[in-house]
Parts: C-alpha cells; sequence; structure tokens
C-alpha cells in the first residue's frame, strides 16, 4: 500500500516553513538587472546579459554566515567559474575530451560538498558553468574574454554581497541567537495554546546548531580570543539551560498539573510562562538590535504570587498524603520557575552588557569557550571519503555518471539546447531519494507552466525594454521563493530562462516545447540515477538513525541517573549529551521525513514510526526534567531497587537499539511495573514521615532533604515507565510490516 496520492500532491504545491527570502531575491535582481542595463548603454547586450548571469551564478556560493566563510566561498566560485568556462569553451569541439571532462567536473562538483553548504553551493556554480559552456564552442580569444567577463561578474557580485559585511561581522550570530530566544518563546506560546509538537523543540535545537556552527567558523583563523565572542558563547549556553529549563517544565506542568486540585493556580502559572514568553522574545529583539525593554518586574510579582499559594497549601495541609503530594508537585514547579527567572536575569545581564559593550563578569567562562579553532586538510577529507561508503562519494558519481550521460545522449541526437539536459540533472539530482522524487516533478511541473507563460509573455508582449524588466523581475521572484517552494521558484526562473536564451532572436512555442522536453530527460536522468547508481534510499538509513536515537537516548539517562544512584557528580557532561540526544532524534526526524517523499513508501511504515519518534522525544522531556532538578539534589541515600529500575530500563533501550537496527522483533518487556511496585513503598514511607514532622512544625531535617532529592523521581518514573512501554510498542508494531 502506498500513502495517499493526494497527500503526496500536496507536499509538491504546498509552501514550506521558510520565509521568502526578500533580501536574496533583490540582491539576485541588482545582479543580473545592473549589467544587463550597462550593456544596453553600451551596445553590448549578450556581454552584459553574460556578467550579470555569471554574477548570478557566483551569489548561489552566497550561502550566508560570517564575512569570511561568504568571502572565501564567492573568490572559490568566481574563480573556479573562470577556469571551467575557459577550459569548456576549448574543449566544446572536441567531443571525447568534453565527455571525459564532464565526468572529472561533476565527480569535483558532488566533492565539494565535504565543505557544508557553502563547499557545495560552489561546487553547483563550477558544474554549472562548465556543462553551460561546454554547448558553445568558441577558440583561445573567446575562452579568455569570458573567462574575463566570469572574473568581473564574480567582482560585481561580491561587491553587492561583502560590502554590507565588514562593519558587521556578528549580526549573522547574532540573528542565528536571536532565533534560538525567539524559538523558546513561540515554543511556550504554543504550549499554552496547546498545540506545542516535538518539531517545536527540535527546530530550537537546529536553531541553536546554527548559532554553535556560526560561532566556530566566524573563531577560526583568529589569532586571539575576543571579548565578544565570549559574551555571544555565553548566550549560546545560556540559550541551551533557558530551552532545558522550559522544557521541564512544561514537561511537568503536562503530565502533573491536570488534576482538580491545581486549578487555583492555573491562572498565576498561565501568567507565569507568558510572562518568561515576553522576557524571551524581548531579549530576542535585543540581540537582534531591535528596540525593546527586558523587564521581569511582572514575572517577580507572578512568583510572589505563587510562593504565597505554595505557603497557603503548606498551612492547610491536614495530614494527608494526597495533600502533601500536590504540595510537593506544587513546591517543583515554583523552584523551577525561580530558576528560571534566575537564568534570564543573567541572560539579561549579558545580553544588556553586549548592547552597551561592557565587559561582564561571568564564573568558568574559559570552560565555556570550547571552539574548534582547526579545520582538517583538503586532503584528508578526500581521503576519507574515497570509499563506497561515503554517503559524499556515492552522491558525487552519481552526479558525474549522470552528466556524462546526458551530454552523449544530446550530442548524439543534436537535441535543440541539449545542454539544458544536464543543467535539469545537476539541479534535480540531490543526495537522497526522496528530495530527487520530489524535485523532479516540483522542476517538470514549474518548468511546463513557465514555458507556457514565457511563450504568452514573448507573443503579446514586443518591446524590449519591457521584457528586460520582467527578465529582472521573474529572477527576484525566482530567487526570493526558493526557501518557500521550489516548484514556485522554478515557474518564474524559467520564464526568465526563455526570455534571456538566444536574446534577440524569436521565442515561440516550438522552443519552449524543447524546453519542456530537454527538462524532462535531465530530471528523468536524474531520478533514474538513484535506482541504478548505488541507490541511497532513505528507508535503508532510517534504521541506524533510530538506532543511533535510542543509544544517545540511552546514554543520556545514564548519565542523569547515575547522579541519583550516587556513583557520579553532577557536571557539564549532561547538559552535553542533552544537546547529543536532541541532535540525533532531529538527525532521525529528517531520515523520516525524507522517507515520506520517496516512491513506493509502505503506508504502514508511518504510524509505527511516528510513534517510536514522538515518545522518544517525551522519554528524553522526562530525563530532562530529572536533570534540571539534580540542581536542588543533595545526594541522599540512593532509593531501594532504584538500581534494578535503571539496569531495566538502560537494558531495553540497548534492545530496542538493536532492535531497529538488525530489524528483529524486541525482547519481552523488562519487569517495570513490578520494580516501580517495589520503589512505591519506600517513597511512600518518606512522606508519611514528613507529614509528621510538618505535624510538629520540624523544619530542615534527612527526611524533608530526602522528599527534596526524590519528589520529582517520584512524579517522573511512571511516565518513563508509559513512555518506553509506547516505544516498546511501535517498535513490535514496526518490526511486523517488514
Amino acid at each position: 500500500m502506498q500513502l495517499n496520492r493526494s497527500n503526496f500532491l500536496r507536499s509538491l504545491i504546498q509552501p514550506e516553513q521558510g520565509k521568502p527570502a526578500i533580501s536574496n531575491g533583490l540582491r539576485a535582481a541588482l545582479a543580473l538587472g545592473v549589467p544587463m542595463l550597462i550593456g544596453q548603454l553600451i551596445n553590448q547586450r549578450e556581454s552584459g546579459l553574460f556578467v550579470g548571469l555569471m554574477a548570478h551564478f557566483v551569489n548561489l556560493a552566497n550561502v550566508g554566515g560570517p564575512y569570511q566563510i561568504k568571502a572565501k566561498a564567492m573568490v572559490a566560485a568566481t574563480l573556479g567559474m573562470a577556469v571551467s568556462v575557459f577550459v569548456g569553451t576549448l574543449v566544446a569541439k572536441i567531443q571525447g575530451l568534453s565527455v571525459v571532462l564532464t565526468f572529472l567536473w561533476g565527480l569535483a562538483s558532488g566533492f565539494a560538498s565535504i565543505y557544508g553548504n557553502a563547499g557545495a553551493n560552489v561546487g553547483l556554480v563550477v558544474g554549472v558553468s562548465f556543462i553551460s559552456t561546454i554547448a558553445q564552442p568558441g577558440n583561445l580569444e573567446a575562452a579568455l574574454m569570458r573567462s574575463l567577463l566570469c572574473l568581473i561578474a564574480g567582482g560585481w557580485a561580491m561587491l553587492l554581497s561583502l560590502v554590507m559585511w565588514p562593519f558587521r561581522p556578528y549580526d549573522p550570530l547574532k540573528i542565528a541567537l536571536a532565533d534560538c530566544f525567539s524559538g523558546i518563546a513561540r515554543y511556550i506560546q504554543a504550549f499554552l495554546g496547546k498545540v506545542a509538537t516535538p518539531e517545536n523543540i527540535l527546530e530550537i535545537r537546529q536553531a541553536l546548531e546554527t548559532a554553535r556552527t556560526t560561532l566556530g567558523t566566524a573563531r577560526i583563523g583568529k589569532p586571539a580570543r575576543s571579548w565578544m565572542d565570549e559574551q555571544l558563547l555565553v548566550l549560546i549556553q545560556d540559550g541551551d539551560r533557558l530551552l532545558g529549563s522550559v522544557i521541564a517544565l512544561t514537561e511537568l506542568l503536562e503530565t502533573h498539573f491536570q488534576q482538580q486540585q491545581y486549578h487555583a493556580v492555573q491562572q498565576l502559572v498561565d501568567d507565569a510562562l507568558e510572562q518568561i514568553s515576553v522576557v524571551l522574545q524581548a531579549i530576542a529583539k535585543v540581540i537582534s538590535r531591535k528596540p525593546a525593554s527586558i523587564d521581569l518586574g511582572n514575572l517577580n510579582r507572578i512568583y510572589e504570587a505563587l510562593k504565597e499559594q505554595e505557603s497557603l497549601q503548606r498551612k492547610a495541609i491536614a495530614g494527608s498524603e494526597t495533600d502533601y503530594t500536590t504540595l510537593v508537585a506544587f513546591t517543583n514547579l515554583v523552584l523551577m520557575i525561580e530558576k528560571l527567572i534566575k537564568q534570564l536575569q543573567y541572560t539579561a545581564q549579558t545580553v544588556k552588557s553586549l548592547v552597551e559593550h561592557n565587559k561582564i563578569s561571568r564564573r568558568d567562562i574559559d570552560k565555556l569557550l570550547v571552539v574548534e579553532d582547526e579545520q582538517r586538510s583538503l586532503l584528508s577529507l578526500l581521503k576519507d571519503n574515497l570509499t563506497l561508503d561515503s554517503a559524499i562519494f556515492r552522491h558525487a558519481l552519481r552526479i558525474s555518471v549522470t552528466l556524462t550521460v546526458g551530454v552523449i545522449l544530446y550530442s548524439i541526437t543534436n537535441l535543440p539546447m541539449g545542454y539544458w539536459v544536464t543543467l535539469t540533472s545537476i539541479l534535480v539530482l540531490k543526495p537522497n531519494l526522496g528530495a530527487t522524487f520530489q524535485r523532479f516533478f516540483q522542476r517538470v511541473g514549474g518548468t511546463i507552466l513557465g514555458a507556457v507563460l514565457a511563450a504568452v509573455l514573448v507573443a503579446t508582449i514586443t518591446s524590449k525594454s519591457v521584457l528586460d524588466i520582467i527578465i529582472v523581475l521573474t529572477v527576484f521572484f525566482g530567487i526570493s521563493l526558493i526557501t518557500v517552494n521550489y516548484g514556485y521558484s522554478v515557474i518564474f526562473l524559467s520564464i526568465f530562462v526563455l526570455l534571456i536564451i538566444d536574446i534577440g532572436h524569436p521565442i515561440g512555442w516550438q522552443f519552449a516545447g524543447f524546453r519542456v522536453l530537454n527538462t524532462f530527460i535531465g530530471a528523468g536522468l536524474a531520478f533514474a540515477s538513484h535506482y541504478f547508481i548505488l541507490p541511497n534510499r532513505e528507508r535503508d538509513r532510517l534504521p541506524s538513525q533510530l538506532a543511533t536515537a535510542l543509544r544517545e537516548c540511552h546514554k543520556y539517562f545514564r548519565d542523569v541517573m547515575a547522579v541519583y544512584q550516587g556513583t557520579k557528580e553532577r557536571d557539564s557532561t549532561i547538559i552535553s549529551q542533552r544537546r547529543q540526544t536532541g541532535l540525533a532524534i532531529g538527525n532521525a526526524q529528517a531520515s523520516f521525513q525524507g522517507l515520506l517523499r520517496e516512491p513506493q513508501m509502505p503506508k504502514e511504515l508511518v504510524e509505527p514510526v511516528m510513534t517510536l519518534l514522538v515518545y522518544m522525544g517525551r522519554f528524553t522531556n522526562s530525563v530532562t526534567v530529572l536533570a534540571v532538578h539534580l540542581e536542588h539534589f543533595r545526594g541522599t541515600v540512593p532509593l531501594p531497587e532504584l538500581e534494578t529500575f535503571v539496569r531495566q530500563v538502560s537494558l531495553m533501550l540497548e534492545q530496542l537499539a538493536d532492535s531497529v537496527q538488525l530489524e528483529i522483533t524486541p525482547p519481552p518487556l523488562p519487569g517495570l511495573e513490578e520494580t516501580l511496585q517495589k520503589i512505591q513503598p519506600h517513597l511512600q514511607a518518606l512522606r508519611t514521615a514528613r507529614i509528621q514532622e510538618l505535624a510538629v512544625n520540624q523544619g530542615h531535617t534527612p527526611v524533608r532533604q530526602a522528599v527534596i532529592d526524590y519528589s520529582i523521581l517520584d512524579l517522573e518514573i511512571n511516565q518513563i515507565v508509559r513512555r518506553l512501554t509506547a516505544m516498546h510498542s511501535a517498535m513490535e508494531r514496526l518490526i511486523s510490516t517488514k
């Protein structure tokens, strides 16, 4: 059984979460429009168009981020493009040599992705410029002239993109940081609106990773640490800790504050969450240099009202264990809000210092500043990826073979505009099958619609000036809409292409037909390559991703519980492991989303994988609650049977990881329920002893400390068992579909 056809069609046309990239669209329009205008003024219209196109290609290498990386990527794209155009022009008439060089250029284009997004885009620019040029032969003079125009185009593109950056080199990092804090605020609002999802947390973690990567890139090559780097790093760490505290707070509210006895304070709790969201939004605005005031006054007043309610509940205890359990849960809630307020105060102080550029005193800042200053050499990266086990090598090989086949095909058939076969192939071909499959339909559909519209425009508009304006506008909309939906972008870029090719020559329906035909052939070649050249299907990768995520969940649980067991001290490795667990779950989620785009995707897989991912996230949230509570943990003697509980959970997580990776049915659940029944009497005895102490007004005692140490554990272990049970059941259903 396959996924519903209407769902697939919806995935092709529905807008994605990204906003239109207006600034990128304007930059692309200027990159193209200004050279075109100059070319018209000096009666060199085709040269002006060529410079504009090459400048547009160089702009593709601008992936954002720090000034240093942008500059290196655009310089590499400019030089690579000039060399590609020079070589391509000279070998275009030598068919055998052009085929061999197409294979090598395609391989190099694919391998460029070892340097991340910047490298991948540079590789794309180099590949596109080469395969475009080998269809337009010329002599040495033409090759030199085209290369010179490429250098001019690259200089123009860099002037547009880089002149704004030397004066604000930290803007990309500040924007990434602001996204982190505003993302946490949006998650709180979604929680209040009862529409929060695990994807919200994954988006925040991705924003944090973007900030870390951006800071690491900015640090590379600097001779010494800088004050600004340290303040921004502190904010990244603050964002990570705030995320953990917010997750713990919302988890506690979601699982334990639905009973009737909490309704009296529900409005106060909602008001506190609302104010935390407001403060986080203000912090995000100040970081991104927007006018805002960070005021914790209302939040502090709500906290005092909650403290007063806690005091009233304490006085109202009538010797009932139920009343005391309610008090313990409420006390932990107040403690979490208090901790959040302190974290927000520290963060507000750092942000204020950042704006005013006054140095602040924060302990352990040297321990926080852990940023890689070294890059691996090109040779070692190539060596590591020269194996069929490397996804980068397999993708590079697919690109080179597909482009080579495309060149041979249009050379033998003398297909008009044949180079659009290879151009389409390199643009459609993606590292995984699902993305390629989706792009196949978006590219073909967008091209058909764009070709029809372009033919209509040419048939109805005769003014070259008006057509030039339309050309610039189509570039603007085409680039701006890439982040919204690739298919939308292709419509405008297809109009653009059909209006500029063979400029000055009539373009009719036959011309548009060849464009559509070549696009269909190129997209078909790209799609076919995933089936016949070292296929890379998410269905094959997903089990490994899920197993990795389950093992990271196990490590996180083990590290936190080791403190409760008294075998480890609380340290920063717990925060680091929480991050690793979040990243692993995010990778598994991304793999699952890629699987949903693949053809022949069994519908039966969807529900169990979704359930496994959701409850994996919720299990992690329960562990995060326990991790946050460690701040109040004072090392009370471990509970009897706690070691058994931890061992059973650890064994189960490892068994689930082995089960999904080896595609075998998981063993039966261990006796978690029985272990819980053995733990509960010890917790009940502690509560009863504390109630007796309260009757004679005893203050801080060892019993009170034990209750504080294990109250959250008491609340969460039942949730952990319930979520593990759901994961085990989902795994059984998943394996049964194989």
